[in-house]
């Protein structure tokens, strides 16, 4: 398969005219999708920083039209109909196009994986993003770049205490990618709904509990109101990666120097994004114990355990699921013992040193 055939109903109504990037006077404007509303904390606001500087660094010779979830496909749509040349550019995070490619997965969200610099040393430096263009490319017809990591995450909001597994057995959560197989697999049920519908999900009842991010966006989603404890830590998504993808006839299209202009300006966002959330998680972690007095609690060291063992167990079947996700697969775990190793001799004795001194503020 070279590319995406079949699209989503959405993709096929969107009108024919955004097939290709509007010309005219020598400017190119793209159009881009995103999997989120226009004001979603620490995702949106990586397109419109996209937005900003490609405008700037190419002096408003190409421009970009920001498009949120709904306005011209789903959340889940996005890949499609940038794969098609409905769209030219999307935003999203590469677990959304897991269910076409399970490989994707390595490119977003592994559970007990690479935290976001590690993942950025994988991509930048470790051959990730090469075996990711070269895949996109063969499957849909995409180019595309990591952008947006969300750091570590929390294990998510309950509605019930988890003191054993059993706790975990039965109960409907909202988790995507293999976080979400892993929970499947100690018991859990397990649906994945976009975003925006999370938090009627939990007033209605018809979830139990749901992992989102961190403070800062659970804060603003309002699940604080609907569950009542907050479990750490979030073993299934150690970082969250997004990425902004291109269709790439779109982006060979351009000039070299409008190519490195996207890069580049994807880059710079991702940059920024890198330091948004863990400011902003402190800011509202603070805000949620403190003002909201939310019940934070730590996830006993069996379940974790056990979680653990069913984490490397789904990571390596899906490692070798097809042989491109085993290609993506090799790199990445070429990587990450030693990143493991590291992190065990050098940064975890320092957290706890660091951690020793929390009592003394």
């Amino acid at each position: 398969m070279k590319r995406r055939t079949l699209l989503a109903a959405g993709v096929a109504a969107i009108p024919a005219a955004l097939a290709a990037p509007a010309v005219a006077s020598g400017k190119r404007e793209l159009q881009m999708v995103m999997s989120w509303a226009h004001n979603f904390p620490g995702l949106a606001s990586i397109a419109y920083n996209f937005q900003k500087f490609v405008g700037a660094l190419s002096d408003g010779e190409l421009t970009v039209k920001v498009n949120a979830v709904g306005e011209l496909v789903g959340a889940f749509e996005v890949y499609d109909a940038v794969s098609s040349g409905a769209a030219d550019c999307y935003h999203s995070t590469s677990v959304y196009l897991s269910g076409q490619w399970q490989g994707a997965v390595f490119f977003s969200q592994v559970p007990f994986g690479l935290t976001a610099a590690e993942h950025l040393g994988w991509m930048y430096h470790g051959g990730g993003q090469q075996v990711q263009h070269k895949h996109y490319r063969e499957l849909f017809n995409i180019v595309p770049f990591t952008a947006g990591q969300t750091g570590l995450q929390m294990a998510g909001w309950f509605n019930r205490e988890i003191n054993s597994l059993d706790d975990l057995r039965g109960l409907t959560i909202r988790s995507p990618g293999l976080g979400g197989e892993v929970l499947r697999r100690v018991g859990a049920n397990v649906t994945l709904i976009p975003p925006q519908e999370i938090l009627t999900a939990l007033q209605s009842g018809t979830l139990d509990a749901t992992e989102l991010q961190g403070p800062w966006l659970d804060s603003v989603s309002g699940f604080h109101q609907h569950a009542k404890y907050y479990y750490t830590p979030g073993f299934q998504e150690v970082n969250s990666a997004g990425e902004i993808g291109l269709n790439a006839d779109v982006f060979d299209s351009l000039s070299p120097r409008l190519q490195s202009v996207v890069q580049t300006a994807i880059e710079a966002a991702n940059g920024i994004n890198v330091g948004e959330w863990p400011y902003h998680n402190a800011e509202f972690f603070r805000k949620l114990r403190h003002e909201h007095k939310v019940d934070v609690r730590a996830l006993p060291d069996d379940v974790i355990d056990a979680l653990a063992t069913k984490s490397k167990e789904v990571v390596e079947e899906v490692g070798k699921s097809d042989a491109r996700t085993a290609e993506v697969y090799e790199s990445w775990k070429a990587y990450f013992p030693l990143a493991l190793e590291f992190s065990a001799e050098v940064e975890v004795p320092f957290f706890k040193a660091r951690g020793r001194q929390f009592a003394a503020l």
